[in-house]
């Protein structure tokens, strides 16, 4: 069983391909093609970084490399927001370590923005429920294959879902984490759109205990039961 975690770690590592750039934001629309990079539609937080194989969000990728996940709907893109609240409220949101069922959206297809929408302009792709939480909490993973830890097609509990970016056992809390509309938040989300240089209210809330997205030494000890839940996850990859 351990070596059969450990495979899915090395799988997962060796077919990352993300390359790092120093300021790439600060780069001309471009310049990040040299490095296999574009600029296209943005992600769920306004990231607009992409590959140019896969399409995954830049900074979505150091995000899930992190293992942070986490999650405001009031500070998501505008093209996301009603969208995103209209799925969570289909959504048993319990304890973390449970499985979050939605019946309704078993094997559903929903009208969902994605990297194709910068040629849409009904902004929309046909994206599975589970892909669509896990690309709002962790990050946009673009062509990428998002699986489900639990077995349990039903359940659309971020925690128990991977994709090939996630490098260790997911965390025990998403955080910050925020499903319903707030007017405060809202009112603040929008006067930071309207300065010049906006602030990335979100990031700004991670827990500070996130790792180099670089280096990842810190891999948590074997744990049989955890392992069991990878078995599928290591089929896959393969």
């Amino acid at each position: 069983m351990a070596n059969n975690l450990n495979r899915m770690l090395d799988i997962a590592k060796s077919r990352s391909g993300f390359r790092h750039v120093p300021d790439i934001e600060q780069l001309s629309p471009q310049q990040p093609e040299t490095h296999g990079y574009y600029v296209g539609f943005p992600c769920v937080y306004g990231h607009r970084i992409r590959d140019t194989s896969q399409h995954w969000c830049y900074d979505c990728v150091r995000k899930i490399q992190s293992n942070n996940c986490a999650f405001d709907l009031n500070y998501v893109h505008a093209a996301y927001k009603t969208r995103l609240l209209m799925i969570w409220k289909q959504i048993s949101v319990g304890h973390f370590e449970d499985c979050w069922e939605a019946p309704s959206l078993v094997n559903a297809r929903i009208r969902f923005p994605s990297y194709r929408s910068i040629g849409d302009k009904r902004l929309s792709d046909n994206i599975s429920a589970h892909k669509v939480i896990y690309q709002c909490t962790w990050g946009d993973v673009g062509k990428m294959f998002v699986t489900r830890l639990c077995k349990n097609k039903a359940c659309l509990n971020p925690l128990h879902m991977v994709s090939s970016w996630n490098r260790t056992f997911p965390p025990q809390v998403i955080h910050p984490f925020d499903y319903e509309f707030n007017p405060e938040k809202l009112m603040y989300a929008a006067r930071n759109q309207m300065r010049e240089d906006p602030e990335q209210i979100i990031e700004k809330q991670y827990k500070s205990t996130i790792q180099n997205p670089l280096v990842n030494k810190n891999t948590p000890d074997y744990d049989e039961d955890k392992a069991m839940c990878y078995e599928p996850y290591v089929e896959e990859c393969t």
